[in-house]
């Protein structure tokens, strides 16, 4: 019996980054990161863009174009100390960045080129975007294209965290997703450097390539951040007064040894900070990068 194409279905597959949200609605992706200057200033906050960076790809995630810039500073706003320290941007380099006008007009201009549907970004870009968006005086016809351009902003942060560890850890850091990729735990805070990694992440996870399993990686973050929360003592200059010489104490952190307490990330804590007591030295419980890579070597 013949069947009519009306009654076909087509089963489609929905990874990461497959489906446009709002915007332009084309097929292509983007993989956006940005830098910001994110700063109280003068009974106000600032959210200023510093530098932006942007990797173009078909539906397959090949890459098609990419884009970097830094922006210009808005004037009487300066980098603190610490955010050179973290992007490697200076005061000098951003005042004769180019404008923010510029720039946005020619990422919209890339974006419209390869007809985009869709710029992902991981964590808070959208909102910071934004927030700098709404604090700047821009004319009518640029206004309504960053608008639409912010639009096409989709935080794949929840989703992808989500999926890839079973559903236990919906706010995966970037860090966090490249240690569980393979990649390393380091991030470069350069816009484009880690435009770069999110879209490597994404070609992994969607290739079932991962280095390590995202459950025990959520389940291992888990005890490793219950176990900093709970930990009391572990500075040699500031807890040094805090050290004594006890038999009982240490007859005590045998005990709890014994009951496999360490097992536990809050009883974990405790006996670290008690043998930390007991003039035993520190237990370092390390990165979560180097948690899970110490567990491969175990």
């Amino acid at each position: 019996m013949a069947t009519s194409n009306s009654s076909k279905t087509t089963k489609k597959v929905k990874g990461p980054s497959q489906t446009a949200p709002l915007g332009y609605k084309g097929k292509n992706q983007a993989f956006l990161d940005a830098e910001y200057l994110s700063a109280r200033f003068k009974k106000s906050s600032i959210e200023d863009v510093i530098s932006v960076g942007i990797v173009i790809t078909n539906p397959a995630h090949e890459e098609l174009d990419r884009f970097y810039s830094t922006v210009q500073l808005t004037r009487g706003h300066k980098l603190p100390p610490l955010i050179t320290e973290l992007t490697g941007l200076t005061n000098e380099e951003l005042e004769n960045a180019p404008a923010y006008e510029d720039v946005m007009t020619e990422l919209i201009t890339l974006i419209k080129k390869w007809q985009v549907g869709k710029i992902c970004v991981w964590g808070g870009d959208k909102n910071n975007f934004q927030r700098d968006f709404e604090s700047r005086n821009l004319d009518k016809p640029l206004k309504r294209s960053v608008a639409k351009f912010i639009s096409t902003f989709e935080n794949i942060q929840k989703e992808v965290s989500l999926d890839i560890t079973g559903g236990l850890d919906a706010n995966l850091s970037l860090a966090d997703m490249k240690t569980i990729c393979g990649l390393g735990g380091y991030v470069a805070h350069n816009a484009l450097n880690d435009a770069e990694d999110m879209l490597q992440c994404i070609r992994i996870i969607e290739t079932d390539g991962m280095k390590f399993d995202g459950v025990k990686a959520a389940e291992y973050k888990k005890f490793r951040g219950e176990y900093v929360k709970n930990r009391s003592f572990d500075d040699p200059e500031s807890d040094e007064n805090y050290i004594i010489d006890s038999k009982l104490g240490e007859q005590f952190l045998e005990e709890l040894k014994e009951k496999g307490f360490a097992d536990d990330p809050k009883t974990k804590a405790f006996m670290d900070d008690l043998e930390f007591l007991l003039g035993k030295g520190n237990a370092y419980m390390g990165t979560f990068s180097e948690m899970m890579l110490g567990k491969e070597e175990s």
